[in-house]
């Protein structure tokens, strides 16, 4: 069997803004949290389905949301998004956008880099475990690459040019103070859907926006050249599409049945299969704890299911010690798991572990991060942890002996005493 050398010219090139995993060789994107995109194990795969499950009295859900669809304008994929609740012109305006210096970080990272360097400075004079001293240290974020700063002092035609030149990345740094340019809104590849224009006419009875939605995205995909299943011409550099869905099966969204909303997912998930894409749906499973079932259901139509718990309005974390750290828990209900057994944050994963490990998220002024939830110490750090004895056993200690039978006669209880 004769060696022949592959030619990277004839090798099909990767979307902007993607990479492979390196666990099963499945095309990822990122949803532009890096701590989200680690517990995923490197990525969002793509022609995967996100579902967020929202809280009751806070939006972070919709935060998550946003970093997806800001991450997409970044990388340079064509974004689509569908709200019922909010207009959808209004959340694309409201985008974070990107930090162009490592100055726009949070200053409580110098403040946790302080810290770290003082912990790393003790732990050089361990007396009694001292041989903890050269282990690895737990890791319990995920840091975000630095972003270089973008040059203002260039021409637009040089700038034009290099800004095409220059791969796009994958993962970027964004700053939660600032929001998008309208230029790169204009520039950028943004589809807006409404599922209830074409049925503002018909009667509540009749209207069915899961169906009109669905077919919105199928013609999307396929106009845009996404679909895998259709053949495209030698040498085309295919581009990613993200899908962004906020507030599904709140009561704006109208059917026939129940059911359609289960059909919705299932045909969405067997459209993105085919296809270079990938959804993150945001649910407010809060309004139907009274039949958990319908939640569950629709957890089994998806891939990857989260839920973000904060501690806004909750009775039972306010007066807890860890409120200070954290604003709530993060749940990991289920992982992608494609062309694979087990996940790829089984191996590749820092936070999850396997899904071994609690998990918390904090938003701080310009970043939003999960972390390994951990307990602070009982009392705080200044108060005594230990209680001294009480004095009446100091007392019964420098009481004498009393001599009985057997005793040796010199203060000391014989162990044969009676």
């Amino acid at each position: 069997m004769s060696f022949r050398k592959r030619n990277a010219d004839q090798q099909p090139r990767l979307p902007p803004g993607s990479r492979l995993s390196a666990y099963n060789g499945q095309l990822l994107i990122s949803t532009g949290v890096p701590s989200l995109d680690d517990i995923m194990g490197g990525g969002l795969p793509v022609g995967t389905v996100l579902l967020v499950k929202e809280d009751r009295a806070t939006t972070y859900a919709q935060l998550l949301l946003k970093y997806f669809l800001a991450q997409g304008i970044a990388s340079g994929h064509h974004c689509a998004l569908a709200s019922l609740d909010e207009d959808g012109n209004t959340l694309l305006r409201n985008l974070m956008w990107l930090a162009t210096s490592d100055a726009d970080m949070d200053t409580d990272d110098h403040e946790d880099a302080a810290k770290n360097a003082a912990r790393s400075h003790d732990s050089d004079r361990l007396k009694i475990a001292w041989r903890y001293a050269h282990l690895k240290k737990f890791e319990t974020s995920v840091r975000a690459a630095s972003s270089a700063a973008e040059p203002t002092n260039k021409t637009a035609d040089s700038k034009s040019q290099s800004t095409q030149n220059e791969p796009k990345p994958y993962c970027s740094h964004f700053d939660l103070t600032k929001r998008i340019p309208e230029s790169v809104l204009q520039e950028s590849r943004f589809s807006v859907l409404n599922p209830t224009v074409a049925d503002i006419t018909a009667e509540s009875e009749e209207r069915d926006d899961y169906l009109k939605l669905l077919d919105d995205i199928r013609e999307l995909v396929v106009a845009n050249n996404f679909s895998s299943a259709l053949p495209a011409q030698p040498n085309t550099l295919r581009n990613v599409l993200r899908i962004g869905i906020h507030s599904l099966a709140s009561p704006s969204w109208q059917s026939k049945s129940q059911h359609d909303l289960y059909k919705f997912f299932h045909a969405l998930r067997g459209l993105l299969r085919f296809s270079f894409g990938a959804a993150v749906v945001t649910i407010p499973a809060y309004l139907y704890d009274e039949s958990p079932n319908f939640v569950r259901r629709i957890e089994h139509m998806v891939d990857a299911v989260i839920e973000v718990e904060s501690f806004a309005g909750s009775k039972l974390h306010n007066d807890a010690s860890y409120t200070q750290n954290y604003h709530g828990f993060f749940y990991v209900h289920k992982l992608p798991v494609l062309n694979s057994l087990l996940p790829p944050s089984t191996k590749l994963s820092v936070l999850s572990a396997g899904g071994s490990n609690d998990l918390a998220f904090k938003l701080r002024r310009k970043r939003f991060a999960i972390e390994t939830f951990h307990l602070p110490p009982e009392g705080g750090v200044g108060e005594r942890r230990t209680e001294p004895p009480p004095e009446h056993n100091k007392k019964e200690k420098r009481a004498p002996r009393r001599l009985g039978c057997g005793s040796s006669g010199l203060g000391k209880q014989d162990p044969l005493e009676f």
